[in-house]
């Protein structure tokens, strides 16, 4: 990965930590690391798991090769879109703004929204690994195709050298007769 993209996925972890921390800043700081934590790893948990099964019948070589940047990218965006509805309705339920049954509908609806947004990222990464696979399959037939059109001009110019040889062969020899 070029280094512009490490910094732009460095860049997308730390606005999400700092989004999920503005809802849950008023627990204690052990409190605050376990969730954010916690947070983080369910989805790394999660986006793993949608790519592992993204590459069933896949090429591989490609779904190795694409794994780390899709998930590292794919994990703050899901903490983003559900990590702070969260723990905005856990901080509503700890200081007893919403009774747990509220919190249950809430979050139940959340898991449903996080259920679609995987099922969508599920055929995103198939999608991104087809794409790939065809653009490496582009490339190698315009290598070959490349390749064939070298060794035909190739043998073009050797069968014209060879022709202008027999002819300069041939001239020497009727001027020798003559």
């Amino acid at each position: 990965m070029s280094i512009y993209l490490i910094i732009a996925i460095l860049l997308a972890n730390i606005i999400s930590i700092l989004m999920v921390y503005q809802f849950i800043k008023k627990l204690e700081k052990k409190q605050i690391l376990i969730f954010i934590a916690v947070s983080v790893a369910f989805m790394y948990i999660l986006i793993s798991m949608v790519y592992w099964i993204s590459g069933f019948g896949k090429d591989e070589t490609i779904h190795q090769a694409t794994k780390d940047f899709v998930v590292y990218l794919f994990v703050p965006v899901n903490v983003i879109l559900t990590v702070p509805y969260f723990a905005l309705q856990y901080m509503k339920l700890r200081q007893k703004q919403i009774k747990i049954e509220v919190f249950v509908k809430k979050v139940s609806g959340l898991i449903i929204l996080l259920c679609m947004i995987l099922v969508v990222e599920y055929f995103y990464f198939c999608r991104i690994q087809t794409n790939i696979k065809n653009i490496n399959t582009n490339i190698n037939q315009a290598e070959k195709q490349n390749t064939l059109e070298t060794n035909s001009m190739e043998n073009h110019e050797e069968m014209s050298n060879e022709m202008h040889n027999n002819e300069t062969i041939e001239n020497k020899m009727a001027n020798a007769l003559e």
